[in-house]
Parts: C-alpha cells; sequence; structure tokens
C-alpha cells in the first residue's frame, strides 16, 4: 500500500497548514463561542479548492486522490476541528449526491457555485425517531404533478444553518409506514433542496457541546415542493447510493478525528516543556511522556488506519469496513489523547484559556456522527462474519 503524497499534494497540504496557522487556529476558539464561522471564510475555502476536493478540475475540483484529500481534512482539524467538520460533509455527503445523481442540465447549474465556495450542501438524514435505525424515516416525500412536495422534520442537520443546498432523504411510503426492509429500501429518494425554499424552516443553531461552529441546525418542512429534476439518482437506488456515500464520509470522519486528537497532542507537548514543576519541566517526568507516548501511538494507529481505507477506495476496493474501523479507532484515540491533553495542562486546561478543553468537546462528537462507535462495531463484526460464512 502506497500512502504517499505527490509533489503538488504535499504543496498543497503545506499551504492548508501555513493558512491554518494564520487564518484559522488564532480565531478557533472566538468561532467556538460565537457558535459561527465568518461569512467570508467558506467562500475562501472555495477558491483554495478545498469544498471540491475530489472532483475532477474540469468541474472547478481541485482532482485530489481520497488520500490526498483526507490529509487535507485531518490538517484542517487539528486547527479547527468544527471547519474540518463542515468542509467534510460539504464534500463528501452534499457535493458529492448532488454531483453524482443530477442530471446533466440541473447539474450543469448547481455544481459551478457548489464547487467553488458560492454554496454549501448540507445532508439532512437524521430524524427524532430514525438515528441509528436511520432507515425508519418519517419525512414524506409525495408526487404532486412535476415535482415532489416534502412534509416532515430533519434533526441535527451539520452545515444547515449556513448552507444554500440541502440533500434530503425522505420516503414515499408516508410518514413512520413500516413494512419489509427492502420495500423501505426502495421508497427511500434523495431530493436537492434550495434552503430558502418556501416552506422550509431552519432553527437557531443547536446548542450543542462541541463543533459548535459547524452550524448544526434542525429542519421543519412544511409541504415544501421540489422539481422534478432535483432527484438525486435512479429510482430505488437513493438508499444505496446514501449508505456508499456515508461510507465514504467515515473516511473522512475519521480524518477529523486524527486531526482533533494530534492537535491536542501537539499543544500538549509544547504546554509540557514549558511548566515547571518541583524545579523542572513537566516534560521530564514519566508520567507525563507516558501519557504522550500513548497518545503518539494511538493516534498513528488510527491514521494508519484511516489511510488504508482512504488508499482502499482509490485503488477501487472494497473499503466499507476499513472505514467503519478507522472511524472507529480514530475516535477513540482522539478522545482519550484529548482527555490526556486537558489532565497534562492541569487545571489551566479545564478554562477556556487554552484550546484542549474545544478540542476534547470536538472529538466527543466523533464517536455519534456518521453513525456511533455501536454501530460501527456492528458493521465491522457483520463484514468479518460475510468473510468467514461457510
Amino acid at each position: 500500500m502506497d500512502f504517499s503524497l505527490s509533489e503538488e499534494d504535499l504543496l498543497l497540504r503545506d499551504t492548508v497548514r501555513e493558512l491554518c496557522d494564520q487564518q484559522v487556529r488564532p480565531h478557533a476558539g472566538a468561532w467556538d463561542e460565537a457558535r459561527a464561522l465568518p461569512p467570508e471564510l467558506l467562500p475562501g475555502l472555495g477558491q483554495q479548492g478545498l469544498l471540491a476536493m475530489e472532483r475532477p478540475e474540469d468541474e472547478g475540483g481541485a482532482g485530489l486522490s481520497t488520500v490526498a484529500a483526507t490529509s487535507l481534512v485531518e490538517e484542517l482539524a487539528a486547527a479547527d476541528g468544527a471547519l474540518a467538520l463542515l468542509v467534510s460533509v460539504h464534500n463528501h455527503l452534499g457535493l458529492a449526491h448532488a454531483a453524482q445523481g443530477l442530471r446533466p442540465g440541473p447539474r450543469a447549474q448547481e455544481l459551478p457555485a457548489l464547487t467553488d465556495g458560492r454554496h454549501i450542501a448540507a445532508w439532512a438524514l437524521s430524524e427524532r425517531g430514525s438515528g441509528s435505525d436511520a432507515l425508519r424515516l418519517s419525512t414524506s416525500a409525495r408526487r404532486d404533478g412535476d415535482g415532489w412536495v416534502l412534509q416532515g422534520e430533519k434533526r441535527y442537520v451539520l452545515g444547515a444553518s449556513v448552507a444554500q443546498r440541502i440533500v434530503v432523504l425522505a420516503t414515499t411510503a408516508g410518514a413512520g409506514k413500516d413494512g419489509p426492509e427492502r420495500s423501505r429500501l426502495e421508497e427511500v429518494v434523495a431530493l436537492l433542496v434550495d434552503a430558502d425554499a418556501p416552506g422550509l424552516e431552519r432553527s437557531e443553531p443547536v446548542r450543542t457541546l462541541g463543533m459548535r461552529a459547524a452550524g448544526t441546525a434542525h429542519l421543519r418542512l412544511d409541504g415544501v415542493r421540489v422539481p422534478a429534476e432535483r432527484e438525486l439518482g435512479d429510482p430505488g437506488r437513493a438508499w444505496a447510493d446514501a449508505m456508499a456515500l456515508l461510507d465514504r464520509s467515515r473516511v473522512g470522519m475519521a480524518a477529523v478525528a486524527c486531526g482533533i486528537g494530534r492537535g491536542a497532542m501537539e499543544v500538549a507537548a509544547a504546554y509540557a516543556q514549558e511548566r515547571e514543576q518541583f524545579g523542572r519541566p513537566i516534560a521530564e517526568f514519566q508520567a507525563i511522556q507516558w501519557k504522550l507516548a500513548d497518545m503518539a501511538t494511538t493516534l498513528e494507529a488510527a491514521w494508519l488506519l484511516t489511510l488504508q481505507a482512504a488508499w482502499r477506495r482509490d485503488v477501487g476496493l472494497p473499503f466499507g469496513a476499513h472505514a467503519s474501523r478507522a472511524k472507529l479507532a480514530a475516535a477513540r484515540a482522539a478522545t482519550v489523547a484529548c482527555s490526556e491533553a486537558l489532565q497534562i495542562h492541569g487545571g489551566y486546561g479545564y478554562t477556556r484559556e487554552f484550546p484542549v478543553e474545544r478540542a476534547l468537546r470536538d472529538a466527543r462528537l466523533c464517536e455519534i456522527g456518521e453513525g456511533t462507535n455501536e454501530i460501527q462495531r456492528l458493521l465491522i463484526s457483520r463484514a468479518i462474519a460475510e468473510r468467514f460464512a461457510a
């Protein structure tokens, strides 16, 4: 397996690192407190190619491999987890679903603004009664003339408060209808909705523990009309398309977790060199050294799992179970690393004067979003069972 980056990829990574040092890291704490990103930030990232990392260059994208794009998400996350997560979700769910599913005409109209930063695309799946049981959809889509009518609610839609387009997953079977799983799978549709469409109401940003600047909001859809050409993908395939996109997005979430953990470790290592107790830097005490050693080891192992999943996608190998392993390992490694980074800071770490408390709050979402740790274990165990089935 070759995880190496090309010279162009390395140059872009260095550019992103410089951007983070100058424009992101110094302000991330203030954005977290404000629960919002500055409006000019995302268009600027679009001009850098970070909002269409894997789209071909003839579509206005950067044309990066999965490995290269994953490295950039990790770099962003080391500076600000909320920004990195929003960028990842736009790239790997919202934009990817629109680019993959739109017909040629609407695709030509929508993609330019989605790739250059003028439009952000959110992705709405979760509902009040369907979290891990994601197929139990209540939001309904009804055919009406030359379009669809949406009715229902979506919860915890990351980026919804800043998005101009939202991919909405809904069922044609009627709200809350049960039935055979295969039938319910085929009754799901994905629609690209204008965020300012009549009947669509967005809540104020949800007051979350972490990732507070990522623009998470609830949606209420009351008779929202969507043109027929905004349906994404072939009829009956929307659920399969969504699950495939989630596999890719889990690689992104793993990169976010690795970046958050690395950023916290680097801050803790630097602090340990400066902070003195009993007449010497605390970095000279074995208790601190072992914490840093464990953090570095678990984060590096998680990062290698993440790169492996990304590489498998690049070379056309199945990668779903590998994405789940990477996300599970990275999420746990990040949470533990950030907790230990806070511990190294002692009482200072518990205050908002240092970024490690924000890192810990941000990391915790990585164990929940894109499928909880428990769901990842279920997916991994199923893959093992299939592999060794008689």
